[in-house]
């Protein structure tokens, strides 16, 4: 976990946020896999957080959130309001992929 202390908040809540825009998801839409995606998050001090999803270490996708998207997603999240809509439309594009490379990578 890093904490972002100019920022207020840490990965893991960034994360918490993603999740429950992918549990939404989970429940409007099921997975193709069996199980629930990792998340990954890091901040290149450009103002700008990568989010990585992945699945068992052969698949993954990659998003960008601005410092504002992530800040709102945050606040939504430690407020305990739900998923934040803002994001929503890119967690669920790349659960997408995701699956498509899981789907893809699949022993058959």
């Amino acid at each position: 976990m890093t904490f972002y202390p100019n920022l207020g908040f840490s990965s893991c809540e960034l994360a918490g946020a993603v999740a429950e825009a992918a549990v939404h998801d989970l429940r409007v839409n099921l997975f193709s896999f069996s199980g629930f995606p990792q998340i990954e998050v890091s901040w290149d001090e450009e103002d700008v957080f990568s989010v990585v999803l992945s699945w068992n270490d052969d698949a993954n996708v990659q998003f960008q959130l601005s410092k504002a998207e992530a800040k709102a997603a945050v606040k939504k999240f430690k407020d305990k309001s739900g998923f934040d809509r803002a994001i929503f439309d890119r967690v669920q594009e790349a659960l997408a992929q995701l699956e498509s490379r899981a789907f893809r990578l699949a022993p058959r």
